[in-house]
């Protein structure tokens, strides 16, 4: 892609823009705990329009449509089935519940439920998991510049790397946040154009749909209710993405959760996730559609070779310059947001999680922020690491939920333990959470070497999540009790139970309506 003047001066501004954030985010004074998470501190659209555009307009859009052109509309079931029976679990029970107990990220609501020594587990592995994901958005980053700039691979890691270092440094979580909705509004102009453009090329909507194959199009045809040695199955769909992955994800990512729990006033909390599910219902039709007809005006031996590049393949067929400028911008700052929201979560993980509860527990906020700004630091240079790792994948979409089956899927059965049995599981906590984690990736590495054979890395993903889910649930809860019979019947009582808050009519509403919406285009595309 040639670069004119004035090309590389809309550049320089968009660049210059993320850098003055950084600083304008520097000028709000706080705690250690506002530099991190921001809690209560910002405003519900603002928290709405950043979980949008971390979930909808980051590394998901790259890979969805990655998904879309590889397994057709089965790819839609990661932002239905995968995501909006989570997003609405979220919102009426576990956001509330966050709230109520006044923990500013999960890790406190772990450690309030199953003691500090769980709380400090989890957040190792929590950061190990970010680290793995940053590396997935900066190996994608790399992979754009690659082919638009026509850069390597090293040179595109490092830039990113540098622009990321310097506003997170800067402005911390706050500056995260309002980049993001930067990188959104970016990220509309740049791909949703290319939905009309294929489909005028096919002839319109409708021959375009007709022209794809039945079984591309109806996500649920031909697709077997048991069977691992399918391309996906069923029970691996409702089971392992509805249930455990979809579950685990919305219910225990960190940074999903920092941005829900920033917003100002406790009611608005709701509207956090459901905004989001509305959001997946409009881009699962705006992203994989597009992807699932890729194969229609791109050369197929050329996607199978490298599923990854749909999408900057269907803006080099269709864009000219100008555009082509936008177009590298937009993918350039939605796989930078990935980036920097998991950069920024490692380190609200490693320094609340680790360094202030077993390193350094009695320090002065300002200590605090300083290792805040070290630990942004080496995250940053330990993902250029993780992105040559991921590198060695085809498929992003499969290794992002690789690493959440091994990482979310035991996380979240200890969640959802502490509404089923939360004194009787609460001593096992720690112990069963490294069984899931362990069992998750044990079937995982037997995947990986082809001991163990499954139709596709997608199904090995949701068996290992309902593997690890299970494991950790079974020994946790075998493990507290046996704890607490050694113990005369003990158990762990959290403390401070709050009465539950009632829920409002608008968010009641809001969330039938969105339930409604799931049925009705799983209907349309049965």
């Amino acid at each position: 892609m040639a670069w004119s003047p004035a090309y590389i001066a809309l550049a320089a501004v968009y660049f210059a823009g993320l850098m003055l954030v950084g600083i304008l985010s520097a000028r709000h004074r706080g705690d250690s705990n506002q530099y991190l998470n921001a809690t209560s501190a910002l405003p519900l659209w603002v928290c709405a329009a950043a979980c949008i555009a971390a979930n909808c307009g980051s590394l998901d859009l790259f890979a969805m449509m990655a998904l879309g052109a590889q397994y057709g509309m089965l790819a839609c079931h990661f932002y239905w089935i995968g995501a909006i029976p989570a997003l609405l679990a979220v919102a009426f029970w576990l956001l509330p519940a966050y709230k109520r107990s006044r923990n500013p990220t999960i890790l406190d609501f772990i450690a309030r439920h199953y003691g500090s020594a769980t709380r400090s587990t989890v957040a190792l592995c929590m950061a190990a998991m970010m680290l793995l994901i940053a590396g997935v958005g900066l190996c994608a980053v790399a992979q754009i510049a690659a082919t638009f700039l026509g850069w390597t691979f090293l040179r595109g890691v490092l830039a990113a790397a540098a622009i990321v270092l310097f506003y997170t440094w800067m402005g911390g979580f706050r500056a995260t946040v309002y980049t993001e909705l930067i990188h959104f509004a970016l990220v509309l102009v740049a791909v949703i154009p290319l939905l009309f453009l294929v489909a005028r090329q096919l002839g319109g909507f409708g021959k375009m749909i007709a022209s794809i194959p039945a079984n591309r199009v109806h996500a649920w045809q031909g697709v077997p209710f048991f069977a691992p040695h399918a391309v996906m199955d069923r029970f691996g769909l409702v089971f392992g993405l509805g249930l455990v992955l979809g579950f685990g994800y919305w219910g225990t990512d960190f940074v999903q959760l920092q941005r829900a729990l920033a917003v100002r006033r406790q009611e608005d909390a709701p509207f956090i996730p459901l905004s989001i599910g509305f959001a997946k219902i409009v881009f699962a039709v705006l992203i994989a559609i597009t992807g699932v007809a890729a194969p229609l005006v791109l050369s197929q031996a050329r996607l199978r070779r490298n599923w990854n590049a749909t999408l900057p393949a269907l803006m080099l067929h269709y864009y000219g310059s100008f555009w082509l400028v936008f177009g590298f911008m937009g993918l350039a700052a939605s796989l930078i947001s990935t980036f920097s929201n998991n950069v920024a979560g490692f380190t609200s993980a490693w320094v609340q999680g680790i360094y202030q509860e077993w390193i350094r527990p009695d320090a002065s906020d300002q200590h605090y922020i300083r290792i805040s700004r070290l630990t942004n630091a080496a995250a940053v240079l330990v993902s250029v690491g993780a992105a040559f790792f991921a590198l060695g994948f085809q498929s992003l979409m499969e290794y992002i939920q690789l690493v959440l089956s091994a990482f979310n899927a035991p996380l979240f059965a200890l969640v959802a333990l502490t509404a089923i049995a939360p004194r009787r599981a609460a001593k096992g906590g720690g112990s069963g959470f490294l069984i899931g984690l362990a069992c998750a990736v044990a079937l995982q590495i037997l995947a990986l070497t082809h001991v163990l054979r499954y139709g596709s890395q997608m199904a090995a993903n949701f068996y290992a999540a309902i593997f690890g889910f299970c494991a950790a649930f079974a020994a946790t809860l075998w493990i507290g009790w046996s704890r607490s019979m050694a113990d005369g019947g003990a158990a762990w009582r959290p403390a401070g139970d709050e009465q539950r808050a009632a829920i409002g009519g608008t968010a009641l509403a809001t969330g039938v309506v969105l339930a409604a919406l799931l049925i009705f285009f799983n209907a349309i595309f049965w």
